[in-house]
């Protein structure tokens, strides 16, 4: 997983408020002055500790400005604190002619900042001033690299993996630091470009530093391991996750759980969410996940995980979206529950941008001989862009044959149309032939 929006927008104010020299002295409007009140010169000011002091980079000159009325609306905008004020005034400098790289880059620093703090789920906007603030080249090491590495992450959290690779391997170039929350960013780009060769000792590093604290780590490492087929390498950080647990620590066992579930040791995993259950200690979507996910990958258990999806969206723990109610029309289906099956997927398939779950409701309607219902599923399905339409173009065919609809002239067509697609060329053509279509 990756990091959440609100650890974003935290590690991006962190950036801002440690971020402070050059054109960040020059906010408070050319008025600087020393501890004891007397006005100096901005320039002349007290630089901050360098953060980044083997940084490859040479820090820009600062020039005075040629922009003084619009740079102090920005002054003014950020001072209070006004979100959409600091957006407009930084983009009437970003796009001044006459403003130097330096000051393009602060205000595409500040309208970073503020674009989070309108939205701290969207990234787009945020990724978008950061990465000009970074291009203008006009900002302090302490700011640049700061907002760098904030940058690598919220790419990874809007799921830009190459950029966030390339972007936290040349913060780690320039200023020479492989700290976990480089480690991080780049074991997870690796993890989910499915590099996973390269990602196992990288996530391995991270781990390591990370002390087994990120369960999401451990995860990936394991997986990582397995797709490798490094299966010793694998249970051994089982393993260590397991012996590491706390018992009378309910976190540490739900880290455990999704360790498990991860690690592909379903039974397991099973086993120990019903004892965190019985415990009233799963209240996470996180942990009903692990549960759920560990029992419709066991035989016959699909009925087991079908209860547990609809707990968890009873109780509102569950982010109710179209895969969680495919999985619940899986599980219902598997289970031999017909009409739980076709109620969830009636719900996912609303919610779906495929047709997809209507493939599967044509499907199951057809089994249950309510064929009207299952050719309108099976013909919205076709017009939603279904990836698989061989099969619909058969279920179609059911629908519309003498034992439903009877419709012989619509059956032949669907027939036709499902002998184009190669896997299902045998199955049309004998059906074609049994009811001596031309």
């Amino acid at each position: 997983q990756v990091l959440t929006a609100l650890l974003m927008t935290a590690a991006m104010v962190s950036v801002a408020n440690a971020a402070a020299g050059g054109t960040r002295e020059k906010f408070k409007s050319e008025n600087c002055q020393t501890a004891d009140g007397k006005k100096i010169d901005c320039d002349a000011a007290e630089k901050p500790a360098a953060k980044y002091p083997n940084a490859t980079r040479s820090e820009p000159a600062f020039p005075k400005s040629k922009i003084s009325k619009q740079w102090e609306v920005l002054v003014q905008a950020v001072t209070a604190a006004e979100p959409n004020a600091i957006i407009a005034a930084a983009q009437a400098v970003i796009d001044n002619p006459q403003a130097s790289n330096n000051e393009k880059s602060e205000a595409s620093y500040q309208a970073a900042l503020a674009s989070l703090k309108i939205d701290n789920t969207a990234f787009a906007k945020p990724i978008a001033y950061s990465q000009r603030a970074l291009e203008f080249d006009g900002l302090n090491n302490n700011q640049q690299y700061s907002l760098m590495l904030v940058l690598s992450q919220m790419l990874l959290a809007d799921k830009q993996y190459e950029q966030a690779l390339s972007t936290v391997n040349r913060y780690a170039k320039e200023t020479g630091i492989n700290d976990l929350a480089v480690e991080k960013v780049r074991g997870n780009s690796l993890y989910r470009l499915g590099r996973f060769t390269e990602a196992a000792p990288v996530l391995q590093k991270a781990y390591d530093l990370d002390k087994g604290a990120d369960p999401n780590l451990g995860a990936m490492l394991v997986d990582s391991y397995n797709k490798t087929n490094q299966k010793a390498m694998a249970d051994k950080i089982t393993a260590q996750a397991m012996a590491s647990v706390d018992p009378n620590d309910s976190a540490a066992q739900i880290q455990q759980l999704q360790v498990l579930a991860n690690a592909k040791q379903y039974a397991k995993a099973a086993a120990a969410f019903d004892s965190l259950y019985a415990q009233g200690k799963i209240t996470t979507h996180a942990a009903y996940e692990a549960g759920y996910v560990s029992y419709l990958n066991l035989d016959g258990k699909e009925a087991q995980a079908a209860k547990i999806i609809s707990d968890g969206i009873a109780k509102g723990v569950i982010v109710t979206d179209a895969s969680v109610y495919n999985l619940l029309g899986q599980a219902n289906y598997y289970s031999n529950n017909a009409e739980a099956a076709i109620q969830a997927w009636s719900k996912g398939e609303a919610l779906a941008k495929d047709g997809e779950q209507n493939r599967m409701l044509a499907q199951i309607l057809c089994e249950e001989s309510r064929y009207a219902e299952c050719k309108a599923q099976a013909q919205k399905a076709l017009s939603r862009g279904v990836k698989d339409k061989g099969a619909v173009y058969l279920t179609l065919a059911e629908a519309e044959s003498e034992d439903g609809l009877n419709d012989r002239p619509a059956m032949i067509a669907a027939l036709k149309e499902a002998a184009k697609y190669p896997e299902y060329q045998a199955e049309a053509n004998n059906r074609l032939k049994q009811v001596n279509a031309k």
